[in-house]
């Protein structure tokens, strides 16, 4: 039966509708086909249910390259559902119009090309799916929770790493349920099996680690990745006064370990899964940033709901933790190592002071600037715990977790006013360094 679809066309600069927050999607499957397709390619089917509530319209983040992302794309309401629908490429949106009743079935199947994938992992042996860079390779509602479906489809050169535990059903397919997931924390990895070589250790929990072969870290490495991991969860899980497993949040298992050997250095935590280069990994002098990574389970993207965009985004989610890291450095390796540390990221801001560089840490709201966002930050709260104290100062940001994780509409007053109303001197002290170069 021939469904009635209405393409809204956007003209201009046309603005987005008000969306109503009350606004929900429910039975979400998800089913990812990677066979007989081309490096950074999927075939996507989903399918879901639109509540309006009382809003006239939804928005969805969908698609990444304008131009090349999304193929074939065909949408349909269930049966006569009549669907109005717009979908702005150059935004990245998919909006539904409430236009017969307030729950509305949707189902939808595309082509994906995943440009980032390709530039970052396309060179490599692992094949990263994220949404964190702008890939919204399945629409959905940003920071709201969902009960999801999810089946991937895989080639025999293939398996998968994912964000949450993949039941391998059958040879080539897995599959997961998630109830009340973040929306946009489906991360996946696929990886070529002949370059991989998989270990486990239990510490005492198990920890799955993967590395390229004839890559691989030698047994100091591989032994000092273990200790920091113990060490580190238990730290945070005491300061933060949550352990790092937790069903409600669906996290059921220590994280795995990814090494891939794309173009790109950059360091993941999604979740199910750290990903991070193995080069580094295997000859860098320290491996303190999977520390970081780790510490992103309590103050990271997938918990703290500022958006990319909004005032001060990247000092909560990356300098509060970056500077948390430096305190768990300080606690299990000494003063005289953290010392060393903070001074570093002092040295290295000085260095760009005054500069093009130098740009307020509130204004930071993308992750873009790794001098300001890991040197500044860090350095900035330092000065601020030696006139507190240090254990204040962790106290007050765990404190601020605990009041605000998943909580939407977070910003960044939200924590300076936390701190000022524990220490009003170094909260509007803090603020100052923040909003200043």
């Amino acid at each position: 039966m021939k469904t009635n679809i209405f393409l809204i066309v956007c003209l201009g600069s046309y603005l987005f509708p008000i969306i109503c927050l009350g606004q929900k999607i429910d039975n979400y499957t998800l089913s990812i086909d990677k066979r007989d397709k081309d490096a950074t390619n999927i075939y996507v089917d989903c399918s879901f249910t639109v509540d309006f509530e009382s809003a006239d319209s939804i928005y969805m983040n969908f698609g990444g390259d304008a131009q090349l992302s999304i193929e074939n794309l065909l949408i349909q309401g269930e049966g006569n559902t009549p669907l109005k629908y717009d979908y702005r490429k150059e935004a990245q949106k998919l909006i539904f119009y409430n236009s017969s009743s307030r729950k509305t079935a949707i189902s939808m199947s595309y082509d994906y090309t995943n440009l980032t994938s390709f530039f970052i992992y396309g060179k490599g042996d692992a094949e990263l799916w994220e949404t964190s860079y702008d890939e919204y390779y399945y629409p959905y509602i940003p920071n709201t929770y969902i009960n999801f479906s999810v089946n991937s489809s895989l080639p025999d050169s293939m398996s998968l790493v994912s964000s949450y535990p993949m039941v391998n059903d059958s040879p080539n397919n897995y599959s997961c349920k998630i109830n009340g997931m973040l929306a946009q924390s489906l991360s996946l990895a696929f990886l070529n099996k002949k370059a991989y070589t998989q270990s486990t250790a239990t510490i005492p929990d198990t920890v799955q680690i993967y590395q390229i072969r004839d890559m691989q870290c030698n047994r100091k490495r591989y032994n000092e990745l273990l200790e920091l991991t113990s060490k580190s969860i238990r730290y945070f899980s005491d300061v933060y006064k949550e352990e790092y497993m937790s069903e409600s949040q669906n996290i059921t298992s220590y994280p795995v370990f990814l090494f891939h050997n794309g173009e790109g250095f950059s360091n993941r935590y999604n979740i199910g899964f750290i990903s991070a280069s193995q080069e580094k990994f295997s000859t860098y002098p320290d491996i303190y940033p999977l520390v970081h990574e780790i510490g992103h389970r309590w103050l990271g993207e997938w918990t703290l709901l500022i958006s990319d965009g909004q005032a001060g985004a990247y000092f909560l989610k990356e300098s509060l933790n970056e500077f948390m890291t430096f305190m768990f450095v300080r606690s299990y390796f000494g003063e005289k190592t953290y010392k060393t540390l903070i001074d570093k990221c002092e040295e290295k801001y000085q260095n760009i002071k005054n500069s093009a560089n130098d740009i307020p840490l509130i204004d930071i709201t993308k992750n873009n600037n790794n001098i300001i966002v890991y040197n500044k930050g860090p350095w900035v709260l330092d000065c601020i715990a030696q006139k507190i104290g240090y254990d204040n100062l962790i106290e007050s940001i765990a404190l601020f977790y605990q009041q605000f994780a998943r909580k939407q509409s977070l910003c960044y007053n939200d924590f300076i006013d936390l701190l000022a109303n524990r220490y009003p001197e170094a909260g509007n002290e803090l603020d100052a360094r923040v909003r200043n170069k």
